[in-house]
């Protein structure tokens, strides 16, 4: 028993239409050319050539309407072709569900997405400041030294790149002064209950640490069944590998 169906496709696609359709285990039995040309009307223009005086009394009309009429051509052109498959194949009911899956391809596979860690805390370990503060010490110093000599000295005073420079010296200084005052107060206000701190922050790391370990449990589980997604996901290639083996245990080659 056979059973067929017909395609109605442009002439240039003739041979890639045989090519698909034979993939699963069409044959070809007919094609027939529809070529027809329609004319549309699409409107009508109109032009009014107005009459002079001698024109209207000698016509007795005002003027002279031209028509012309706008048309289209549509043009039908296709190739109705008709194929047949056996139905009795072995594997026939198997080879309807592949031919199926390639035109109606399932949609991309949506994964499981992975829970994200807890992030842990570092321990506090402040140390004095000293070795900024010597060093502030000493450029504030400079600075001083520099704007008194310029100051002092008549010579410099009018001296563009030497205001310059002692101007963004003292800017230095002071923001530099600045920051080791911050680390000053930071380090008075933390140092005394650093031991306390510390002692909290190990507790939520010790916290995380145990949501991190169920976290990955999950994430290992969300993983196996993403791979299951996957697998279900049959791509093309293996489709159409298992129609050529149903192919060639009916003795048919493409």
């Amino acid at each position: 028993m056979k059973e067929y169906k017909t395609l109605q496709v442009s002439p240039e696609k003739e041979g890639e239409t045989i090519t698909e359709c034979s993939t699963f285990g069409w044959q070809l039995e007919d094609t027939r050319e529809v070529y027809n040309e329609t004319q549309e009307i699409l409107g009508v223009d109109e032009k009014v050539t107005a009459y002079g005086s001698f024109m209207r009394g000698f016509t007795g009309n005002d003027g002279k309407v031209e028509s012309r009429v706008r048309t289209r051509t549509n043009i039908t052109h296709y190739l109705s072709m008709r194929f047949s498959r056996d139905t009795s194949m072995k594997r026939y009911s198997r080879l309807v569900q592949l031919e199926n899956e390639f035109y109606n391809p399932p949609a991309e596979p949506e994964y499981l997405p992975l829970k994200e860690l807890k992030l842990l805390r570092q321990p506090v370990h402040l140390k004095k400041p000293i070795g900024g503060t010597v060093m502030n010490v000493i450029v504030l110093i400079a600075a001083i030294v520099a704007v008194a000599y310029l100051l002092i000295n008549e010579s410099t005073r009018t001296v563009g790149w030497a205001i310059a420079v002692d101007v963004i010296a003292l800017v230095v200084a002071a923001i530099w002064t600045i920051t080791i005052a911050c680390s000053w107060k930071r380090y008075v206000r933390i140092h005394p209950n650093e031991d306390t701190i510390n002692a909290e922050i190990e507790k939520e790391n010790e916290a995380a640490a145990k949501e991190n370990e169920i976290i990955e449990l999950e994430n290992k589980q969300i993983e196996k069944q993403n791979e299951m997604i996957k697998h279900e996901f049959e791509t093309r290639e293996s489709l159409l590998k298992e129609v050529c083996e149903i192919l060639a245990e009916n003795g048919i080659e493409i």
